[in-house]
């Protein structure tokens, strides 16, 4: 029987999802997702038809691996097309935290790297979610003396999961000859422990094919070892790709994701 949300009270409403309360289990809510997408802080964005059905299975794919392995999830479970059942949170933590690999995208301006350059161990980041103020970034150093001197314990264990779940997605990636680039999660406070939250899709992260079978991916920088062109993320709609290719980009994703399951 499918769930009825118009009966449903509306607990949040963002870019991508709506949350809805849970009526039967008061800690867990029903994450929704939508057709939307945007880019740019916001500035950008449309609507891509199936959109939200693709991400969900993407989604669904991603989350269900990683409770598998044993990583600290909301995700309870996908009980029908769109909708996914969570763990309700007792705080959002407003950070975005991003585990790099490669270097790509913004990283290349203000961190003046040479793309394609190689991240051994993985890189972590923190930023302040604030599309006005352009999500800026934390000081490494900064967190650092959060961690060390102020107790930042939530600091140092969102840092330790987002980089052991970035290599858990790389590794299944590479199965399918893709590497995953960077990626970005999010995370909330659940009965006093730091759990991984919202979303991991198409929007979530860098995808780039291999440009041959057997690269070589232990060298200060691998680009010609893959195939940027060939990318299956959101960089195609930031770069004005036409939305039905948009969407055909997320497809494949999904196709790639459908075979977690085996792993």
């Amino acid at each position: 029987m499918l769930i009825d949300f118009s009966s449903l009270k509306k607990l949040a409403e963002g870019k991508t999802k709506i949350i809805y309360e849970n009526p039967e289990d008061e800690k867990t809510v029903f994450m929704v997702f939508k057709d939307d997408i945007t880019a740019g802080d916001g500035v950008k964005h449309d609507i891509i038809k199936g959109k939200a059905l693709v991400d969900w299975r993407t989604n669904r794919d991603i989350f269900e691996l990683l409770n598998r392995k044993g990583a600290r999830t909301h995700y309870v479970s996908s009980p029908q097309e769109k909708v996914v059942l969570v763990k309700k949170l007792d705080r959002k933590i407003n950070l975005e935290v991003v585990s790099r690999r490669i270097a790509a995208g913004s990283i290349l301006k203000w961190g003046n790297e040479v793309e394609g350059t190689r991240f051994d161990p993985v890189i972590t980041q923190f930023h302040y979610k604030d599309d006005p103020l352009h999500d800026p970034m934390l000081a490494d150093t900064y967190i650092d003396y959060i961690v060390r001197a102020k107790g930042g314990s939530e600091y140092a264990e969102m840092r330790r999961m987002n980089a052991e779940i970035f290599l858990h997605l790389e590794r299944v990636f590479a199965h399918f000859d893709i590497q995953l680039v960077d990626m970005k999660l999010e995370y909330g406070i659940i009965e006093g422990k730091v759990y991984l939250i919202d979303e991991i899709t198409g929007g979530s992260f860098r995808l780039w094919p291999y440009a041959h079978k057997t690269p070589n991916l232990n060298q200060p920088n691998v680009l010609k070892e893959l195939d940027p062109e060939g990318r299956l993320d959101k960089d195609t709609y930031r770069m004005g790709e036409k939305i039905d290719k948009v969407l055909t980009k997320f497809e494949e994703i999904a196709k790639v994701t459908a075979k977690f399951r085996d792993l």
